[in-house]
């Protein structure tokens, strides 16, 4: 049995390449919502230090304008300001001008998705890793979706 001092990477990193560097990630089987919630996002970046594919993962959240999360150990925050501009809070991904709650409730297979995951019983982090936003943004989107059955629900009662 081959062991490594804990200082060493458990992984290759001389074979960590840009088609295969998902195979060699330390955050393989963790937890998403650490990656995705931002109380934990020290956590996060602790799992990502060692990671030989840590430079791919920064490479594929800049290259994919990813505005949630920690990749490659940096929130993004940390992203935009390594990019040196200014992140745009109030904007939707990838600079469209409509906030991202209302881009899921307005995009019927997204907005599907969104429904499918949540009654499966899937983490609000985990949904909003899978459709790339943020967790602030799926409860957001949840509760519009609540207040509009409570709102036909109460519709229907007054129609019958």
């Amino acid at each position: 049995m081959t062991t490594h001092a804990p200082h060493t990477p458990r992984h290759n990193t001389s074979r960590v390449t840009a088609s295969n560097w998902h195979q060699h990630r330390e955050c393989a089987g963790k937890d998403p919502d650490v990656f995705a919630d931002d109380d934990k996002s020290t956590i996060a970046k602790a799992i990502c230090a060692p990671c030989p594919a840590k430079a791919f993962c920064l490479q594929f959240a800049i290259d994919t304008n990813t505005s949630h999360g920690v990749y490659g150990g940096l929130d993004p925050d940390e992203r935009e300001e390594l990019l040196g501009r200014k992140r745009l809070r109030a904007r939707g991904h990838q600079g469209n001008p409509e906030p991202m709650w209302r881009q899921i409730l307005r995009v019927d297979e997204r907005r599907e998705k969104l429904l499918d995951l949540h009654g499966r019983g899937w983490s609000a982090g985990r949904i909003a890793s899978v459709l790339h936003t943020n967790v602030q943004t799926i409860n957001r989107v949840l509760r519009q979706l609540e207040d509009q059955a409570a709102l036909d629900a109460a519709s229907e009662a007054v129609a019958a």
